[in-house]
Protein backbone atom coordinates (compact mmCIF):
# COMPACT_ATOMS: atom_id res chain seq x y z
CA UNK A 1 0.00 0.00 0.00
CA UNK A 2 1.21 3.24 -0.82
CA UNK A 3 1.06 6.37 1.62
CA UNK A 4 1.38 10.22 1.02
CA UNK A 5 4.75 11.20 2.08
CA UNK A 6 3.93 15.03 3.02
CA UNK A 7 1.24 16.11 5.71
CA UNK A 8 -0.30 19.37 5.14
CA UNK A 9 0.48 20.58 8.58
CA UNK A 10 1.82 18.82 11.79
CA UNK A 11 0.94 20.18 15.52
CA UNK A 12 3.26 18.45 17.79
CA UNK A 13 1.38 18.25 21.14
CA UNK A 14 3.61 17.06 24.34
CA UNK A 15 3.36 16.63 28.00
CA UNK A 16 5.95 18.00 30.13
CA UNK A 17 7.72 16.55 33.44
CA UNK A 18 8.96 13.64 32.56
CA UNK A 19 8.23 13.53 28.79
CA UNK A 20 10.40 16.71 28.35
CA UNK A 21 12.26 16.82 31.17
CA UNK A 22 14.24 13.81 32.61
CA UNK A 23 12.74 13.89 35.95
CA UNK A 24 9.64 15.35 37.43
CA UNK A 25 10.03 19.45 38.29
CA UNK A 26 7.16 19.34 41.25
CA UNK A 27 10.49 18.78 43.87
CA UNK A 28 12.10 22.29 41.99
CA UNK A 29 9.05 23.84 42.97
CA UNK A 30 8.70 22.30 46.94
CA UNK A 31 12.80 23.32 47.05
CA UNK A 32 12.12 27.05 46.38
CA UNK A 33 9.06 26.93 49.75
CA UNK A 34 9.97 27.31 53.09
CA UNK A 35 6.97 25.86 54.15
CA UNK A 36 7.28 21.90 55.32
CA UNK A 37 6.02 19.91 52.48
CA UNK A 38 6.67 16.35 53.25
CA UNK A 39 3.56 15.40 54.70
CA UNK A 40 1.40 16.57 51.63
CA UNK A 41 3.93 14.47 49.25
CA UNK A 42 3.50 11.36 51.76
CA UNK A 43 -0.55 11.29 51.92
CA UNK A 44 -0.43 11.66 48.10
CA UNK A 45 2.08 8.31 47.64
CA UNK A 46 -0.19 6.65 49.96
CA UNK A 47 -3.51 7.17 48.34
CA UNK A 48 -2.10 6.80 44.80
CA UNK A 49 -0.45 3.01 45.63
CA UNK A 50 -3.77 2.17 47.55
CA UNK A 51 -5.70 3.16 44.30
CA UNK A 52 -3.59 1.23 41.85
CA UNK A 53 -3.22 -2.00 44.47
CA UNK A 54 -7.65 -2.04 43.80
CA UNK A 55 -7.23 -2.26 40.66
CA UNK A 56 -4.36 -4.10 40.49
CA UNK A 57 -6.03 -7.31 42.56
CA UNK A 58 -9.02 -6.68 39.71
CA UNK A 59 -6.56 -6.93 37.01
CA UNK A 60 -4.88 -10.17 38.04
CA UNK A 61 -8.53 -11.61 38.08
CA UNK A 62 -9.12 -10.07 34.33
CA UNK A 63 -8.11 -8.01 31.26
CA UNK A 64 -9.86 -7.30 27.93
CA UNK A 65 -9.31 -8.54 24.76
CA UNK A 66 -11.63 -5.68 23.33
CA UNK A 67 -11.21 -1.92 24.21
CA UNK A 68 -12.64 -1.17 27.59
CA UNK A 69 -13.19 2.10 27.36
CA UNK A 70 -15.62 2.34 30.72
CA UNK A 71 -13.14 0.24 32.22
CA UNK A 72 -10.38 2.87 31.84
CA UNK A 73 -12.27 6.17 32.02
CA UNK A 74 -13.24 4.71 35.75
CA UNK A 75 -9.81 4.02 36.91
CA UNK A 76 -8.72 7.49 35.15
CA UNK A 77 -11.54 9.46 37.35
CA UNK A 78 -10.23 8.13 40.28
CA UNK A 79 -6.26 8.65 39.51
CA UNK A 80 -7.65 12.18 39.23
CA UNK A 81 -9.57 12.46 42.26
CA UNK A 82 -6.11 11.43 44.00
CA UNK A 83 -4.51 14.10 41.90
CA UNK A 84 -7.12 16.24 42.89
CA UNK A 85 -7.12 15.91 47.26
CA UNK A 86 -3.33 16.28 46.49
CA UNK A 87 -3.61 19.61 44.80
CA UNK A 88 -6.38 20.70 47.35
CA UNK A 89 -3.87 19.95 50.08
CA UNK A 90 -0.83 22.07 48.74
CA UNK A 91 -3.45 24.97 48.50
CA UNK A 92 -5.14 24.72 51.35
CA UNK A 93 -1.82 24.46 53.28
CA UNK A 94 -0.07 26.95 51.91
CA UNK A 95 2.77 25.17 51.26
CA UNK A 96 3.83 26.95 47.85
CA UNK A 97 3.25 29.95 49.69
CA UNK A 98 5.63 33.07 49.20
CA UNK A 99 8.37 32.28 46.37
CA UNK A 100 9.56 35.15 44.94
CA UNK A 101 8.49 35.21 41.15
CA UNK A 102 11.90 35.66 40.02
CA UNK A 103 13.19 32.71 41.78
CA UNK A 104 10.62 30.45 39.53
CA UNK A 105 12.93 31.68 36.68
CA UNK A 106 16.41 30.87 37.70
CA UNK A 107 14.89 27.16 39.17
CA UNK A 108 14.06 26.44 35.98
CA UNK A 109 18.20 26.77 35.07
CA UNK A 110 18.38 23.46 37.19
CA UNK A 111 16.03 21.50 34.90
CA UNK A 112 17.65 19.12 32.96
CA UNK A 113 15.70 18.47 29.24
CA UNK A 114 15.81 15.03 27.18
CA UNK A 115 18.39 15.34 23.99
CA UNK A 116 16.23 16.50 20.83
CA UNK A 117 13.05 17.26 22.30
CA UNK A 118 13.82 21.37 21.05
CA UNK A 119 14.79 20.34 17.57
CA UNK A 120 12.19 17.92 16.99
CA UNK A 121 9.25 20.52 18.05
CA UNK A 122 10.85 23.53 15.93
CA UNK A 123 10.42 20.61 13.06
CA UNK A 124 6.76 21.36 13.32
CA UNK A 125 4.45 23.79 11.94
CA UNK A 126 3.26 24.45 15.61
CA UNK A 127 3.62 23.00 19.03
CA UNK A 128 2.10 22.86 22.39
CA UNK A 129 2.82 21.83 26.10
CA UNK A 130 -0.05 20.48 27.73
CA UNK A 131 0.75 19.97 31.36
CA UNK A 132 -0.34 19.71 34.55
CA UNK A 133 2.47 21.06 36.27
CA UNK A 134 1.67 24.07 38.54
CA UNK A 135 3.85 26.92 37.33
CA UNK A 136 3.79 27.61 33.36
CA UNK A 137 6.76 30.24 34.73
CA UNK A 138 8.95 27.57 35.22
CA UNK A 139 7.94 26.06 32.19
CA UNK A 140 8.18 28.72 30.20
CA UNK A 141 11.68 29.46 31.26
CA UNK A 142 12.89 25.73 30.78
CA UNK A 143 12.03 26.24 27.34
CA UNK A 144 14.02 29.25 26.98
CA UNK A 145 16.88 27.65 28.54
CA UNK A 146 16.86 25.10 26.13
CA UNK A 147 16.72 27.19 23.65
CA UNK A 148 13.15 26.91 22.48
CA UNK A 149 10.61 29.73 21.38
CA UNK A 150 9.48 30.54 25.03
CA UNK A 151 5.80 32.19 23.87
CA UNK A 152 3.34 31.46 26.70
CA UNK A 153 1.03 31.19 23.80
CA UNK A 154 3.16 27.29 23.14
CA UNK A 155 2.26 26.33 26.95
CA UNK A 156 -1.26 25.12 28.21
CA UNK A 157 -0.60 24.64 32.36
CA UNK A 158 -1.11 25.63 35.48
CA UNK A 159 -0.17 29.28 37.15
CA UNK A 160 0.68 29.87 41.00
CA UNK A 161 -1.00 32.97 41.93
CA UNK A 162 1.12 35.89 42.47
CA UNK A 163 0.24 39.09 44.85
CA UNK A 164 1.16 42.60 43.96
CA UNK A 165 4.78 42.22 45.78
CA UNK A 166 5.70 39.47 43.49
CA UNK A 167 5.20 36.48 45.85
CA UNK A 168 3.18 33.60 45.56
CA UNK A 169 0.43 33.21 47.16
CA UNK A 170 0.00 29.70 47.49
CA UNK A 171 -3.40 29.10 45.18
CA UNK A 172 -2.80 27.84 41.93
CA UNK A 173 -4.95 28.83 38.47
CA UNK A 174 -5.44 25.41 37.15
CA UNK A 175 -6.09 24.45 33.07
CA UNK A 176 -5.22 21.28 33.29
CA UNK A 177 -5.88 19.09 36.07
CA UNK A 178 -6.92 15.42 34.90
CA UNK A 179 -6.52 13.42 31.98
CA UNK A 180 -9.49 14.19 30.58
CA UNK A 181 -8.55 17.46 30.83
CA UNK A 182 -5.44 16.84 28.82
CA UNK A 183 -7.99 15.21 26.51
CA UNK A 184 -10.28 17.95 26.10
CA UNK A 185 -7.47 20.62 25.31
CA UNK A 186 -6.38 17.82 21.86
CA UNK A 187 -10.04 18.41 20.88
CA UNK A 188 -9.76 22.02 21.33
CA UNK A 189 -6.90 22.28 19.53
CA UNK A 190 -8.68 19.73 16.81
CA UNK A 191 -11.46 22.13 16.45
CA UNK A 192 -9.02 25.39 16.07
CA UNK A 193 -6.81 23.50 13.26
CA UNK A 194 -8.84 21.46 11.01
CA UNK A 195 -5.49 21.30 8.73
CA UNK A 196 -3.21 19.67 11.38
CA UNK A 197 -2.11 16.31 11.81
CA UNK A 198 -2.06 16.49 15.48
CA UNK A 199 0.67 14.17 17.49
CA UNK A 200 0.95 13.80 21.26
CA UNK A 201 3.37 12.51 23.17
CA UNK A 202 3.67 11.70 26.77
CA UNK A 203 4.76 9.09 29.37
CA UNK A 204 2.01 8.72 31.68
CA UNK A 205 -1.40 7.33 33.06
CA UNK A 206 -2.24 11.31 32.72
CA UNK A 207 -1.34 11.32 29.28
CA UNK A 208 -3.06 8.42 28.23
CA UNK A 209 -6.95 9.98 27.12
CA UNK A 210 -4.65 12.25 25.21
CA UNK A 211 -2.49 10.14 23.52
CA UNK A 212 -5.84 8.27 22.99
CA UNK A 213 -7.42 11.39 21.60
CA UNK A 214 -4.57 12.51 19.24
CA UNK A 215 -4.17 11.43 15.45
CA UNK A 216 -0.70 9.65 16.54
CA UNK A 217 -0.37 9.05 20.21
CA UNK A 218 3.38 8.52 20.96
CA UNK A 219 4.27 7.43 24.41
CA UNK A 220 8.09 7.96 25.27
CA UNK A 221 9.50 5.41 27.80
CA UNK A 222 13.07 5.98 28.08
CA UNK A 223 13.46 3.78 31.49
CA UNK A 224 10.42 0.86 31.44
CA UNK A 225 11.05 0.28 35.30
CA UNK A 226 9.56 3.60 36.87
CA UNK A 227 6.50 3.68 38.31
CA UNK A 228 5.01 6.13 35.66
CA UNK A 229 5.81 3.40 33.00
CA UNK A 230 4.59 0.43 34.56
CA UNK A 231 1.46 1.67 35.64
CA UNK A 232 0.78 3.29 32.25
CA UNK A 233 1.75 -0.62 30.57
CA UNK A 234 -0.08 -1.90 33.15
CA UNK A 235 -3.50 0.57 31.78
CA UNK A 236 -2.15 -0.58 27.99
CA UNK A 237 -2.53 -4.33 28.62
CA UNK A 238 -5.20 -4.45 30.91
CA UNK A 239 -7.88 -2.03 29.07
CA UNK A 240 -7.14 -3.41 25.43
CA UNK A 241 -4.70 -1.33 24.20
CA UNK A 242 -2.38 -2.04 21.55
CA UNK A 243 1.33 -0.69 21.47
CA UNK A 244 3.79 -0.76 18.15
CA UNK A 245 7.29 0.76 18.27
CA UNK A 246 7.56 4.18 16.21
CA UNK A 247 11.13 2.57 15.09
CA UNK A 248 8.64 0.68 12.72
CA UNK A 249 7.56 3.17 10.44
CA UNK A 250 8.71 5.40 8.40
CA UNK A 251 6.29 8.50 8.15
CA UNK A 252 3.48 10.13 10.21
CA UNK A 253 0.66 8.75 7.49
CA UNK A 254 1.59 5.24 8.23
CA UNK A 255 1.16 6.14 11.64
CA UNK A 256 -2.23 8.03 11.41
CA UNK A 257 -3.31 5.16 8.69
CA UNK A 258 -2.25 2.33 11.46
CA UNK A 259 -3.77 4.40 14.37
CA UNK A 260 -7.33 4.84 12.15
CA UNK A 261 -7.79 1.83 10.56
CA UNK A 262 -11.47 0.26 10.21
CA UNK A 263 -10.31 -2.97 11.04
CA UNK A 264 -9.18 -1.63 14.57
CA UNK A 265 -10.89 -3.74 17.61
CA UNK A 266 -8.50 -1.77 19.94
CA UNK A 267 -6.97 1.71 19.94
CA UNK A 268 -3.08 1.61 18.86
CA UNK A 269 -0.65 3.87 20.59
CA UNK A 270 3.21 3.77 19.13
CA UNK A 271 6.17 3.74 21.62
CA UNK A 272 9.48 5.46 21.63
CA UNK A 273 12.45 5.60 24.03
CA UNK A 274 13.93 8.66 22.88
CA UNK A 275 13.11 11.78 20.95
CA UNK A 276 15.11 11.17 18.20
CA UNK A 277 12.92 8.53 16.65
CA UNK A 278 10.20 11.35 15.93
CA UNK A 279 12.63 13.46 15.02
CA UNK A 280 13.48 11.56 12.03
CA UNK A 281 10.30 9.98 11.02
CA UNK A 282 9.53 14.13 10.71
CA UNK A 283 12.74 14.89 8.82
CA UNK A 284 11.90 12.54 6.54
CA UNK A 285 8.37 13.65 5.65
CA UNK A 286 9.76 16.73 5.12
CA UNK A 287 12.64 15.87 2.58
CA UNK A 288 10.13 13.94 0.78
Amino acid sequence: MMFPTKPKRLLLCTDFDETITHEDTTSVLFGLANNSYGQAVTQYEDESNELRKRYEAQWQQTSSRKFDSEGLHEFLEGYSLVDLRSQYRVVTSQVLQGIPHQELAKAARTVEIRPDVVETLQLANDWKIISANWSTEVVRNVMLEAGADNKTKHIISNELRVDEQGLTTGEIDVKVQSAADKAKWIEKLRKEDTDSTIVYIGDSAMDLLALLTADVGIWVAPDTTTNSATLLQKLVGNYGIDTHPLFGYTSLHECVAKASGVANERPVLFTMTKWSQLKTIIEGNLQN
